[in-house]
This record gives structure tokens, C-alpha cells and sequence, in this order.
């Protein structure tokens, strides 16, 4: 083998483990947010609360590797509450989502079984999916109180900032993905404050077996265009038109004559944009 031919092979193995390595590093469990919230129904006894994280970046669903629900009271005493031990999802799309519910909360509307009890805290409490260092991901509501305990706890990630509203059994508190891509979620829809980012929606778990309602939207092409969902027909093409004026004679009168041939003036195409 050639010393140019070797060096090739060294430079292929090198972007091949370089290619390996990102594509380990993402995936993981880290990239997700949480979506949505309730306390359940308003059925006395209902136990069906749920916490709802979404994925905003492909191959997160290897949730095996540490993920962590934690919920707390109004004033996060004497700790956060934290479920762990979950197995992998099968859905590692972008969008996807993976919904931790009480025993009330019907199978097919959940992945794992979690006593959440969010009802008990209805009036003030915090709820946070903690993955990986600096990518804790938190929500409060009504009169909580105990920023400092969480970020003490996890990291600086895991601010909620202002609460939410109180949660109101029989609806939810949801995410807004408006920020950026208006049809999918992002990592600039947290703003880490719960008050801008969440708001009263109806009740709607969706479990990782069904198919994300989120689009995500194309990539911004060059010079900063707008994007448009991915799938979209793109815009239509403006066309040129081109119309050659009527040859006219010399001078504006009839056609003259000269060495037997008639003679003509013409003048240019002109084109114009057809909107």
C-alpha cells in the first residue's frame, strides 16, 4: 500500500470514529423537556397524574442510562421525591414522548408507572426530569417556593424560575413550542421560567408507541430564509417571460427598399417577472 493510500485509510478510520463518537454522545436521555403536566381528573380517587417529556433531538430514548423523575411540595421539604430505574423506550425520534403516570392513568396512555401524586400538591410543587449534569429540566407552580433547594440538589438547570399557575384537576399545564419552529419543540422554548412557558391545556398523554403531532421544521437556508415544516410544498418558482415587440420600419413609415431587400428596424426583447 502506497503512502497516499494509507494516509486515506488513516483520515476514513479517523472521521469514522469521530462519527461514532457523536452519534453515542446523542444518544442518550439528556435532550428531552418536559411537555406537560396534570394532577388528574376530577374523579375523587382517580389517581391518574402523569408528568409528559418530549425529545427534541433524535436518539433519546436510552432513559436506562439515569433518568430521574423528582416532585416536590410547595417548599421541597424535606426532599425532592425521586423515581429512577426506568428501561429504555423503543421511539428515539425527534418529538417523540415518554409519559410517567399513576396506577389510575389507563396502560395505554403511559410507560412507566410512577406515584406521582400530583394532586396532593395541586396548590404549589415542582416536578423535574433530571438527566445528565446541566441538563435538568424543571416545573413549578402555584405557591412553590424552593428554587435554591432544586438547584442546590441538581444544578443551576434546574431554576424554574417563576411558577406557573396552581394546576386544576381535569386539565394540564403544557409546554409552548412558539419560540423558533412553531410546529415542534425546541431547545429555545425553555426560558426557564415556568409562567412564560407553560399554560392551562386540556388533558392529552401521549405515550412513546403514538406517532408525535409535532413537525419539525426545515432547516433555515442561506442568507437566513424562513423555514417551512418539513414536508411542505416549497414555494413556487418566479418566472421569466420574455415578449419580442413587433419589428418595425425605418423611420416609422413604409418599408423601403435597398439592393432588392426590404429593410427592418428591430428592436431588443424585453423581458419581464411574472408574479
Amino acid at each position: 500500500m502506497g503512502r497516499g493510500s494509507r494516509f486515506a485509510a488513516v483520515s476514513a478510520i479517523a472521521c469514522l470514529g469521530l462519527l461514532l463518537g457523536a452519534a453515542s454522545a446523542s444518544a442518550t436521555f439528556h435532550l428531552m423537556k418536559i411537555r406537560e403536566i396534570s394532577p388528574g381528573t376530577n374523579t375523587t380517587g382517580s389517581d391518574d397524574s402523569y408528568v409528559e417529556v418530549q425529545a427534541y433531538f433524535p436518539f433519546q430514548n436510552f432513559l436506562s442510562n439515569g433518568a430521574k423523575i423528582a416532585v416536590c411540595n410547595s417548599t421541597c421539604s424535606p426532599n425532592p421525591t425521586e423515581f429512577t430505574s426506568f428501561t429504555n423506550v423503543a421511539n428515539g425520534n425527534s418529538q417523540d414522548t415518554v409519559v410517567f403516570g399513576d396506577s389510575g392513568l389507563a396502560t395505554g396512555s403511559r410507560d412507566f408507572p410512577v406515584n406521582l401524586n400530583l394532586d396532593q400538591i395541586e396548590a404549589g410543587g415542582a416536578v423535574c426530569y433530571v438527566s445528565e449534569p446541566n441538563y435538568t429540566d424543571c416545573v413549578s407552580w402555584g405557591n412553590f417556593s424552593a428554587n435554591s433547594t432544586l438547584t442546590a440538589k441538581y444544578d443551576p438547570s434546574a431554576n424554574p424560575g417563576t411558577p406557573a399557575p396552581a394546576l386544576v384537576s381535569g386539565s394540564a399545564l403544557r409546554r409552548s413550542i412558539a419560540a423558533g419552529c412553531v410546529t415542534a419543540l425546541e431547545a429555545s422554548d425553555d426560558t426557564n421560567n415556568s409562567a412564560a412557558d407553560f399554560a392551562s391545556a386540556p388533558r392529552d398523554p401521549r405515550p412513546n408507541a403514538v406517532t408525535p403531532s409535532e413537525v419539525p421544521c426545515a432547516a433555515t437556508g442561506p442568507g437566513g430564509t424562513t423555514s417551512q415544516p418539513s414536508g411542505s410544498a416549497p414555494s413556487a418558482k418566479k418566472k421569466k417571460k420574455c415578449k419580442k415587440h413587433k419589428k418595425s420600419s425605418v423611420g416609422g413609415g413604409a418599408p423601403t427598399t435597398g439592393g432588392g431587400a426590404t429593410a427592418y428596424s428591430a428592436k431588443a426583447k424585453k423581458c419581464r417577472r411574472k408574479k
